[in-house]
């Protein structure tokens, strides 16, 4: 496809997009792109901005803080489409800098999924691609747990780090390492024991991930929160998940991730106190999903990297 192609197909990528979330009652957003602090998350940094002399400040990894802090004026839907960026080279569908799509509502992760499965049907349906009809709905609906048993025969949520790099081991699984921690050792099981395993025709959510992947997400169960990721050909295209509006197990999680990131060499943030005064103030219960607008065009499109639909893109 010709640039101008890709810049046609973007805008109509865009629009259909944009007209999903008029009808269902949302508003349309814009929040700072830089920030006083980043969300400490363990894997992922933010790029540094200094004004004149003036900072550090945070280029947004994501609009989450900044939009939460919105609803508690009143409107129980919004959603944006913004650059994000984030300390990572360019590979196959990844970029420093990228699109976004994240919206907020009121309801569960339960619910959010069905509109993920409305959005994507909807856009996919409008745009009249070739293959569009593996994007119909239903799609299928995996329960973290139950998958990974059903391709490895180990539950690792009930297990300690001992216990699981134990089972794993016995499992002659010999990719881990004695100085993996429970979410390394997670991770290399999803990721080379069940992913690959999975029949990808259609998309799919895989549901209940682990606590301590998700710092912001709402408890369920002992080491679970209410999350969900949507994949399509075996990529993570979305993940949402029910807000933890708890102030004070907010910022407990926080004060843990830092200190991730601490044991790792990498930079410490301050809280956000506003951002937990705004949760705090939110009755009810709300979800956010946020979703790699490149990532998805791409697998529209039937292509297997995010510059194959970008006429332009950071290079570093």
């Amino acid at each position: 496809m010709t640039e101008i192609g890709i810049l046609m197909l973007r805008h109509e990528f865009f629009r259909y997009i944009r007209e999903f979330f008029y009808d269902h009652g949302y508003l349309e957003v814009e929040t700072p792109n830089i920030m006083k602090v980043s969300p400490p998350d363990p894997n992922i940094d933010p790029l540094r901005v200094y004004v004149g002399e003036k900072g550090p400040f945070y280029l947004h990894t994501s609009p989450e803080m900044h939009m939460k802090k919105l609803l508690q004026y009143g409107h129980n839907r919004i959603f944006q489409i913004c650059k994000v960026y984030r300390v990572e080279e360019f590979e196959d569908i990844h970029n420093t800098e990228f699109t976004m799509l994240e919206w907020y509502r009121e309801g569960t992760y339960l619910e959010a999924m069905e509109e993920v499965e409305e959005l994507v049907s909807f856009v996919s349906n409008k745009l009249d691609l070739p293959g569009k009809d593996r994007f119909k709905t239903p799609y299928h609906v995996y329960e973290l747990d139950r998958l990974c048993i059903e391709k490895t025969g180990i539950d690792p949520f009930p297990l300690s780090r001992d216990g699981l790099f134990a089972v794993m081991h016995e499992a002659g699984l010999y990719s881990i390492d004695e100085k993996d921690d429970w979410n390394d050792l997670f991770f290399k099981l999803l990721v080379q024991e069940v992913e690959d395993k999975i029949d990808n025709e259609k998309p799919y959510f895989i549901k209940d991930w682990p606590q301590s992947i998700s710092t912001m997400a709402k408890k369920k169960g002992m080491n679970k929160v209410e999350r969900f990721e949507l994949y399509i050909d075996g990529v993570e295209i979305t993940n949402g998940y029910t807000e933890l509006l708890d102030k004070a197990e907010q910022r407990a999680r926080f004060v843990r991730d830092n200190a991730e990131r601490s044991k790792g060499g990498k930079e410490v943030f301050g809280i956000d106190e506003d951002f937990l005064d705004a949760l705090s103030g939110l009755q009810g219960s709300y979800t956010g999903v946020s979703l790699g607008v490149d990532r998805l065009l791409m697998t529209m499109m039937d292509k297997k990297r995010i510059d194959e639909v970008m006429v332009q893109r950071l290079k570093v």
